[in-house]
């Protein structure tokens, strides 16, 4: 290929008017001279991560992101999270996203995310790794970013037609829940009690944990259990960068999206300053992804999760924050690349309000820049200076495309 291309990944960062901001979005009132400038050099618009008003997980969008049609081949985000914690799955298993959380001697839910523990979970995670449950399965559990978790289920004749333990988000105040078969067969039932067993096993051996003894000392809350969601088996879906015949590298400090870029058989890239949290290496990412660019990559993508989380934190000041932060990174990524020889683009895996405190159905700013790429002037940028762009009323699925035709990665439909 002769050309390459960068795809930065803002997770979250789409929003909505909010008052605060003299009724603008964080990205439209931040002052982001790089991202404007890219943009005003390339295709933009606002897209849809699948489907116009449909919200989407973190799991979903970053499928389409990578060119996977969620609906063919989302099996649930456990074998997402299980990839990127390095987890070879067999088809047996069954896999479940996980949180660290701290319950009480009822199994009510304190803290679903455990004071957002971030540190030694590594630890507590292999408490629980190599549990054997009563009917022979046995459980991996591998630490994730911050308080998540992976937890496969190894055994045999495993159904995925179960209900799963969190009661969900901001559902503090309710118990643990109890699996429960969603059909009527012997193996959805068994599969159910063995997850019940596993919730009991949990709370006895993490509630002992030294980690969590120091945590109560310390004043913090203890992570005590593990709630479990996401559940799914090993998904089936060809490698992307087989299939459109790229070499493609993933700079990310969040596994989830280190995982899907595993499965669409991308090297994944993580350094320990790499983290999912507001507090992640910014300058360091751009320098690995402008290296890995210089190494030959046809493809990079540069992963920052920390707008999602001020989404979910309806925190505007931080949001904006950080759409400073990573313009900032954005600049320094071109003092170092030639955009005659490299497109950069940019998105968001969905739009995560700050008034609404999770994911929306919005579309998402989005642009592609580079020498060759038709383009179109810009006032400022944000949702609602691209609305006259090429890419309005397009898709994640679309945009993808779009990239691999510049690095004349798409096979021509007919002759």
């Amino acid at each position: 290929m002769s050309k390459q291309a960068l795809l930065i990944i803002a997770d979250g960062m789409g929003d909505n008017p909010i008052s605060l901001l003299n009724g603008l979005t964080p990205l439209e009132y931040a002052r982001t001279p790089n991202l404007k400038e890219l943009a005003s050099k390339g295709l933009f618009g606002n897209v849809y991560p699948v489907k116009p008003g449909v919200p989407v997980g973190t799991d979903v969008g970053h499928l389409a992101i990578f060119g996977y049609d969620p609906y063919e081949v989302y099996t649930g985000r456990g074998p997402i999270e299980a990839y990127g914690a390095g987890i070879d799955l067999l088809p047996s298993d069954i896999a479940f996203r996980g949180n660290f959380a701290t319950v009480d001697d009822e199994l009510t839910v304190i803290d679903r995310r455990a004071g957002r523990i971030n540190q030694n979970t590594d630890e507590l995670a292999k408490s629980i790794d190599g549990i054997v449950l009563s009917n022979g399965a046995r459980v991996i559990a591998r630490a994730l970013s911050a308080h998540r978790v992976a937890v496969v289920i190894r055994g045999q004749n495993l159904s995925e037609h179960i209900t799963t333990t969190d009661p969900g988000t901001a559902k503090e105040g309710e118990r643990v829940q109890q699996s429960v078969a969603l059909v009527e067969d012997k193996n959805a039932l068994e599969t159910a009690r063995i997850i019940n067993e596993l919730t009991e096993k949990m709370y006895s051996v993490l509630s002992l944990h030294p980690v969590n003894q120091k945590r109560i000392l310390d004043g913090l809350p203890p992570a005590n259990m593990i709630l479990l969601r996401g559940i799914g088996r090993e998904i089936q879906a060809p490698k992307m960068a087989e299939s459109f015949g790229i070499r493609g590298a993933c700079v990310a400090g969040d596994r989830t999206v280190l995982g899907i870029a595993r499965m669409a058989g991308l090297d994944v890239f993580h350094q320990e300053g790499f983290t999912a949290g507001y507090d992640t290496d910014y300058i360091g990412k751009a320098e690995l992804a402008v290296s890995k660019l210089k190494d030959g990559y046809d493809w990079v993508v540069l992963h920052v999760k920390a707008p999602d989380l001020a989404g979910h934190d309806c925190q505007p000041m931080t949001k904006v924050s950080t759409a400073i932060k990573l313009d900032m990174m954005v600049g320094h990524i071109l003092q170092q690349i030639d955009l005659e020889q490299c497109y950069i683009g940019y998105t968001s895996d969905h739009s995560t309000p700050c008034d609404r405190r999770d994911h929306s159905g919005d579309p998402v700013p989005t642009f592609f820049a580079g020498g060759n790429v038709r383009s179109l002037p810009v006032e400022d940028f944000g949702e609602k200076f691209l609305v006259h762009g090429a890419l309005n009323n397009l898709t994640a699925i679309d945009f993808f495309h779009i990239q691999m035709d510049h690095l004349e990665a798409v096979r021509k439909l007919g002759a």
